[in-house]
């Protein structure tokens, strides 16, 4: 394996452990902001981070399809980042409404 395709599957790696976690926090500020009237200065932040999160999560997909080959269980990661991308799309649109 060259250089490239290891550093391009250990950011895939990261991509996961980043993505879920930004996922997870962003869906928690956004019950807090939408519940407490003082912290819905967050809302604008959190619009930024999660289409962010998207854009990173969708760039990492198709990298992943790209190198499957090199990948333990191509489908079984593939299939968690459209569930993030998923995700996080419901979350924008709750934020939005």
């Amino acid at each position: 394996m060259k250089d490239t395709e290891v550093d391009i599957l250990s950011q895939i790696q990261k991509a996961h452990s980043i993505g879920s976690v930004v996922t997870l926090i962003s869906f928690a500020l956004n019950v807090f902001a939408s519940r407490i009237k003082e912290l819905e200065f967050l809302i604008i932040p959190l619009i930024i981070i999660v289409s962010l999160t998207i854009i990173g999560s969708t760039y990492f997909l198709f990298q992943s399809v790209k190198h499957k080959e090199e990948i333990e269980n191509p489908v079984k990661n593939n299939f968690a980042f459209i569930f993030r991308i998923l995700i996080n799309l419901v979350l924008l649109a709750l934020m939005l409404i």
